[in-house]
């Protein structure tokens, strides 16, 4: 079967291995969509300490091919996605329901091979029915499972206004989340009128494009700043330049993922006079399930997020344009061959 690796940082190419062959409580899928994250461009890219050469991949759905032995909810043909956390669940910290520090983490895609192969194997604890959900919109399950843990953490009450830095596919999706949670008004600030103008599609109240005149257009939409503010870019400047515009005992959620090296200037005594929460969430917890039901239920809507749609053999060119920042939404990668 073929097999995409990151050979090394800003190399990658397709293998041939193969089938892999799934242990007593693992589950063998055959790989039908696959989305691009932005964890994989940093892969690709050599920002995190890594083992190379890796498969990666982690946002997927597919069929069920085999299983193991032990094996009991699952049988060969079901349509699944998978929670790509491989938690051990019996440290301290999973203990306490903090699995996304479980102290023998392994990540599909990094510490294990991940879903950029036509089949895959995965324990069947992270596997999920997705019964008739298209297996281009069950990609879609592990990041909005990212943007609902970050709303069990930050959730606007009824008449806050929320201020969303970035309207890619995951901005898109905090926009809607934050529509059906109850906010007064949401606005989407962003540097790409097409992508304001698909946050205008999904209800944003106000969209701003985040140019030099911004600042005006936030002051003018509330005096008094925003309560809750999502930043879904990663880009520190940005992260920066906001922090007046919250509002007196504002939240700021660092939802976008920063480098690792990188800081910000921030006044402790503003954050101390204006009592300000500066407020991080990583990757999902038991938020899976939530997700997919969201999505069944039309709750949210991710097949306008889709950009490019590839095959395995076009990812090497595809991975590098979207590390340069080349593409636009989400591309979908499909391994064994197109399918909705």
């Amino acid at each position: 079967m073929k097999a995409f690796y990151i050979d090394k940082p800003y190399y990658s190419s397709i293998h041939e291995i193969a089938v892999p062959v799934p242990k007593d409580d693992e589950v063998l899928i055959e790989v039908r969509a696959v989305g691009i994250c932005g964890t994989d461009a940093h892969l690709y890219l050599g920002d995190y300490e890594n083992p190379y050469p890796t498969i990666p991949g982690h946002e997927f759905s597919g069929v069920v091919a085999r299983v193991g032995k032990n094996v009991k909810n699952f049988k060969p043909g079901q349509r699944v996605a998978c929670d790509p956390n491989i938690y051990c669940e019996s440290c301290d910290n999973c203990k306490q329901n903090k699995q996304n520090y479980c102290l023998d983490y392994k990540g599909l895609g990094n510490h294990v091979p991940g879903a950029f192969q036509q089949y895959m194997c995965i324990n069947e604890r992270c596997v999920y029915d997705i019964g008739d959900l298209s297996f281009t919109e069950a990609s879609f399950i592990e990041p909005l499972a990212c943007v609902l843990h970050g709303h069990d953490t930050v959730r606007p009450k009824f008449g806050e206004k929320v201020l969303i830095l970035g309207a890619g596919p995951i901005g898109l999706m905090h926009l809607q989340v934050c529509k059906n949670d109850g906010a007064l008004f949401v606005a989407v600030a962003d540097i790409k009128s097409e992508q304001l103008e698909l946050a205008e599609k999904y209800g944003a109240d106000y969209t701003i494009f985040n140019d030099e005149n911004a600042g005006d257009q936030l002051s003018k939409i509330s005096k008094t700043g925003f309560d809750l503010i999502i930043d879904c870019t990663g880009i520190p400047k940005v992260i920066e330049n906001i922090i007046p515009y919250l509002a007196n005992e504002g939240r700021l959620h660092f939802f976008g993922v920063c480098p690792a090296s990188i800081k910000i200037n921030v006044s402790p005594y503003e954050i101390y006079q204006r009592e300000l929460q500066f407020i991080g969430t990583n990757s999902l917890k038991k938020t899976f399930l939530a997700a997919m039901r969201q999505l069944q239920a039309g709750k949210v809507q991710v097949c306008d997020l889709i950009g490019d749609r590839i095959t395995l053999d076009e990812l090497p060119d595809q991975l590098k344009r979207v590390a340069e920042r080349k593409t636009k939404l989400k591309t979908i990668v499909y391994p064994n061959g197109f399918v909705e």
